[in-house]
Parts: structure tokens; sequence; C-alpha cells
């Protein structure tokens, strides 16, 4: 397999804490919503995208709100507002209460997505299609071995992409370990909250509920 950028950036991930998937979904949406501020929030066909989505999802409005720029925010919005507006001054009391929601809601199909939704569904496409392609590399094997694994929602992508069997159960054997090592840690953390055994320090198993929440659902923010 001839490498690339994204199976260094996988391979980086691994090192880091939790899904590695969800790490680069969180690390490419940063930069994604940090480009559309700062270079690319007047351009004429993203602006358009917007409006055709009416806006951001839920998540990923509050995410971009975090970055704090209010001019370039302030620009969408405005240009939002104005379509609904617009929208509600042409409603009649005639017009069924059906009829008003379509009007005012959001749109289904491809170009109604949140950019930002969609851009995350790409990255996320291609960095699981990179994992199966570096599955059988050396260097990949083992750095995922001794890593968090992929959570589980980014298992389910993986088999979902994958075509070979013993691929499949290869996965299995890696993943299933950890998440039997994550539960003996939160049976030690139980264990250590029994009056008996208050007295006992907490090691590695501290953060264990922490991991099985990222574990169980991947990293907040992603999914």
């Amino acid at each position: 397999m001839e490498k690339h950028e994204p199976y260094f950036n996988l391979l980086d991930a691994l090192k880091e804490k939790g899904c590695p998937v969800c790490f680069l979904l969180n690390k490419s949406t940063h930069k994604s919503m940090d480009d559309f501020l700062y270079e690319s929030v007047n351009d004429p066909g993203l602006r358009q995208e917007i409006k055709a989505s009416q806006g951001f999802c839920n998540r990923h409005a509050w995410q971009l709100q975090k970055f704090g720029d209010g001019f370039g925010q302030a620009i969408v919005y405005s240009d939002l507002m104005n379509i609904i507006l617009k929208k509600l001054e042409e409603i009649d009391e005639s017009l069924p209460i059906k009829e008003v929601l379509k009007k005012i809601s959001p749109g289904t199909g491809k170009k109604h997505i949140c950019i930002f939704c969609r851009q995350e569904r790409d990255a996320e496409e291609r960095y699981i299609s990179v994992f199966w392609e570096s599955f059988d590399d050396p260097e990949f094997s083992v750095n995922y071995k001794n890593s968090f694994g992929l959570c589980l929602p980014h298992i389910a992508s993986a088999l979902k992409k994958c075509r070979n069997k013993e691929f499949v159960k290869e996965l299995i054997g890696i993943e299933a370990p950890k998440l039997s090592g994550l539960i003996g840690e939160l049976k030690e953390f139980l264990r250590k909250h029994d009056y008996r055994f208050s007295n006992e320090k907490f090691g590695k198993e501290g953060d264990s509920w922490i991991r099985a929440i990222e574990k169980f659902i991947g990293k907040e923010g992603v999914f």
C-alpha cells in the first residue's frame, strides 16, 4: 500500500487518547470551522449551501459558536434570518399548519445537509477506508493493538466497509480483549467505592468510567 497523508494522520492518532477516528474527525471539523470563519464566510457558493440547509445542525452550530467570531457568524445568521422572515411574511392564516412547518423547517436530501456534517461524513469514510487499507501493515497493526482502539460506532462503520472475513475476525480479536480489559477496570473502580476498600487509592481504573463512555458512544460532539 502506498502511504499518503491520511495513513500517517491515522497512525499518529493511534497514539492519542481514545478512538483515533473520533480524534481525527474532531480535528478535521475544527480546522474546517476555522477556515470557514476566517477565509470562506463570504464565499458565495458556500453561503448558498448554508442557505439551502437553513444553517447548521444543532451540534455544529454550537461548536462554531465556541470559536467566538461573532462577526462571521452574524453574516451567516443575517442571511438565514432574512430568508425565514420572508417565508413568514408569505404565510397567511388559510395555510394549513403542515405547510407552515414545511416553510420554516430545513429541507431533506443531500443538498440540505449541514456543511460540517457533510465534511465530517466524507472525512469519516476516508479514514475508515484508510484503516482497512492499513490493517495488514506491520507498523500500523502494532500501534493499533497498543491503542485505545475504535469506539463501538466506528467499529460498526469499519465492519460495514470490510469485505475481508479474515480482517473482520482479526478486528474482533483485537477489540474483544480491549472491552474485556475495560470491564475489569470498571469492576475494580466499583470495588474501590465499597466502604470496606475505601482506603485503597485509585490507579489507572480511576477514569475507566469516562473511557467506557467514549468506547461506547465515541468522543463528545462526533455523533
